[in-house]
């Protein structure tokens, strides 16, 4: 299961910076034409669609490589096991509300059935609005994955963390 979890980190990754890439170049391509006097509209649409696409698997390939905005100037100073609390507590809250947002994005997915790009007729707004519980769902995965090497290493018996005194009864260096 874990080989199948790193490859689909490996395909999340390369699809995000696809994404990035190609919107990157609809947008050159998109202002070169519009300063050329022939506006490309749906370079515009296009570029959209990768970048909602973009913003939600790449969230979760942050997400993995625990490269998400973090404020933990309290929380890195408790012990070991508090720590891992505080962080088990927020993943669960994290699971919680990418649940909804997952329920709820699949709702709006079906809403926006009917909606097309203006410069891009054949394709549903649909597909767009899908980006966010594909990418909630992704990163529901990896918060489950998370909560569980939570709950192991509040199982195991506790061993100094890099916020608890040292051998010499001091804090390690740099934390204080």
């Amino acid at each position: 299961m874990t080989r199948l979890y790193e490859a689909l980190g490996r395909v999340e990754l390369g699809f995000a910076q696809a994404c990035v890439v190609l919107m990157t170049l609809l947008v050159l391509v998109s202002a070169t034409a519009r300063t050329a006097g022939s506006p490309l509209s749906w370079t515009v649409d296009l570029a959209t669609f990768l970048f909602a696409w973009a913003v939600f698997v790449g969230a979760d390939v942050a997400w993995r490589r625990d490269r998400m905005v973090t404020i933990d100037l309290l929380v890195v100073r408790l012990p070991a096991r508090p720590r891992t609390g505080v962080r088990l507590l927020n993943d669960v809250v994290i699971a919680v509300f990418l649940v909804a947002m997952v329920v709820t994005g699949t709702q709006l997915a079906g809403d926006a059935a009917d909606r097309s790009f203006s410069g891009l007729p054949w394709l549903s707004y649909t597909w767009v609005t899908l980006s966010m519980p594909v990418g909630c769902l992704l990163m529901l995965a990896t918060t489950l994955r998370r909560i569980r090497g939570d709950v192991a290493a509040l199982r195991t018996p506790a061993e100094p963390g890099p916020a608890e005194p040292g051998p010499a009864g001091r804090a390690p260096e740099g934390v204080l």
